[in-house]
């Protein structure tokens, strides 16, 4: 092969390979971004989250609810592009592209393609309650405290 026919092939490789990068780039801000996590997390005794108030657990990027009858967990992750949601008046907010949700987690404005995942709350055979972020559920599903 000559050394021309090489230069040719290997340019016209480079050019497609970064064509391919790049759409894959752009096309990539149409998909919400999923919470790598899957794993169940342990909260541990539910007199620790305050009744009637969004607890935020930064490691699990999660928000755990507790009222008089039960506790629930909603991700903080925003469906559009990831970011992690703020408490607001009005239930969670986007920091980054200003996608609005209420306390059950629907879209009230913004960018955001999605409503918030709710996750179940129940307790394991070692009588921990633990959060199970691979198991969506209804934003009215709670584990029911006794």
């Amino acid at each position: 092969m000559k050394r021309r026919n090489f230069i040719q092939k290997a340019a016209g490789t480079l050019v497609m390979v970064t064509g391919a990068v790049a759409v894959v780039s752009y096309l990539r801000q149409f998909f919400p971004r999923r919470a790598g996590e899957k794993r169940r997390i342990a909260l541990g005794d539910p007199r620790r989250f305050p009744v009637d108030t969004y607890t935020f657990l930064q490691d699990h990027n999660l928000y755990v609810y507790r009222d008089h009858e039960g506790i629930r967990a909603v991700s903080a992750v925003c469906t559009h592009l990831g970011c992690i949601l703020e408490r607001s008046t009005e239930g969670f907010t986007c920091p980054c592209h200003g996608s609005c949700y209420n306390d059950q987690g629907e879209v009230l404005s913004g960018p955001a393609p999605a409503d918030l995942s709710w996750y179940e709350v129940n307790r394991s055979a070692d009588g921990r309650i633990v959060v199970d972020p691979g198991r969506s559920v209804g934003a009215d599903h709670k584990y029911l405290i006794s």
